[in-house]
């Protein structure tokens, strides 16, 4: 049965797609979905040309389109298949191997980044399972995205220093110049880059324990914990944010930043949320894009300082603590049921340590751009993404001086933060 036959029986109607027996050394499988991609092949040159880890890997890409697609996305489709599967024959090594799927009839209510994705993810535990191989790592890759030559060599440097690992995030980052773009939308992918890592940094300094970027061209998970945590998600868009936030309060989860991938900054119409909308809107608006305030940062942080104050409190001095909480928190707490929930907590834990992990589990990443989102409406506006990461710095005693004024700057120094 292998260790995942539960996980691949409970897939109704599941059928593998790629009839080649896996290498009994495979340890690395890249998932890419592929949708109206017409050079998907600079992202497989990209992986040819990494330099082979010891365990062998695999590339498999979901070629998909919903039953309902129109003729330019079936042509583009088509294409790419008849493109991608001459490439796939003059590209022939044991070591890395590539496989196109076709999935273009999907149902329209599934259709999206997080059923291609699950449907790559699914061949790849049915593959580890063949060989019985929980150790073996999928990878998630985008179809317009490009790696660093040493991606296999640095993530198969990180597991075998750990095996214990669940999961990873990879360093990215996006071209904020070049020729093949225009200026725009250089200057929006380096403003949403920019968001998304003063997020991610304000998120620690807050005191959340589950702080890490979850793009879904950059993550990893150990095929044993995929198939356990249910596997992957159908969401149209952000499956990778809801597939991650269950893989990362398991712990031993990490950040590699030894290697890097480099997503596109284009627009996009391919997910309803992401980078591509965020592109697309940014375009439209013609104005500096906005991320939270900085005050809603600092009010979680008060929180997140007494969670500790709170394990078997009495009711009195709950009570006490709360109501020295920022205003906007209070209300939001109340309206979350927050005593009855933190009861709940409490009647489960027998520790403080258990009591953490209980609470991070209620209060958790959606609960906190709830929260988030809610602050900004009601109490801190929302600023421009270099007023917010200026004070990010200053807060961090980093200081900020004329050189960091523009948004490719302050971007630089947010990146040396994050990959050092």
């Amino acid at each position: 049965m292998g260790f995942a036959g539960q996980y691949i029986s409970k897939r109704k109607g599941f059928s593998p797609h790629i009839v080649e027996r896996p290498a009994e050394n495979l340890r690395y499988i890249v998932v890419i979905p592929v949708f109206c991609e017409p050079d998907l092949h600079k992202s497989l040159d990209s992986l040819w040309n990494c330099k082979r880890p010891e365990g062998y890997a695999e590339v498999i890409m979901v070629l998909n389109a919903p039953e309902n697609a129109d003729a330019f996305i079936r042509e583009t489709n088509n294409i790419t298949l008849q493109k991608t599967q001459q490439w796939i024959s003059n590209h022939v090594d044991p070591s890395l191997r590539f496989f196109i799927i076709e999935e273009q009839e999907l149902p329209i209510k599934d259709a999206g980044a997080g059923m291609s994705r699950k449907i790559g993810m699914d061949e790849a535990i049915w593959r580890f399972n063949i060989i019985d191989r929980p150790s073996g790592y999928m990878l998630s890759l985008d179809a317009d995205s490009l790696c660093d030559p040493d991606y296999f060599t640095a993530i198969e440097e990180t597991v075998n220093h750990n095996p214990e690992i669940n999961g990873f995030d990879i360093y990215f980052e996006h071209p904020v110049s070049g020729s093949e773009f225009n200026e725009k939308i250089y200057q929006g992918i380096t403003e949403y880059e920019l968001h998304l890592r003063y997020v991610n940094q304000m998120m620690r300094f807050s005191g959340f324990p589950y702080a890490h970027h979850t793009v879904g061209s950059c993550f990893g998970v150990r095929a044993d914990v995929y198939a356990a945590q249910g596997g992957m998600n159908k969401r149209k868009g952000g499956e990778d944010f809801y597939f991650l936030h269950k893989i990362i309060p398991l712990g031993h989860f990490t950040d590699i930043n030894s290697t890097r991938v480099v997503p596109s900054p284009r627009e996009s119409f391919r997910v309803p949320f992401g980078t591509g909308p965020a592109i697309t809107k940014y375009l439209a608006s013609g104005s500096e894009l906005l991320t939270y305030n900085v005050e809603s940062f600092l009010a979680l942080q008060k929180l997140f300082t007494i969670i500790p104050l709170l394990f078997k409190a009495d009711s009195d001095h709950i009570q006490t603590l709360i109501r020295a909480l920022p205003a906007s928190l209070i209300q939001f707490l109340e309206s979350h049921n927050f005593k009855g929930n933190l009861q709940g907590v409490n009647d489960n834990s027998s520790s403080v340590d258990s009591f953490m992990k209980r609470f991070f589990r209620w209060f958790d990443a959606f609960r906190i751009v709830k929260f988030l989102n809610y602050s900004s409406a009601a109490y801190y506006p929302k600023i421009p993404v270099t007023i917010a990461a200026k004070q990010f710095l200053e807060i961090k005693g980093y200081g900020t001086d004329n050189q960091l004024s523009g948004a490719k700057e302050l971007l630089v120094m947010l990146r040396q933060i994050e990959r050092s």
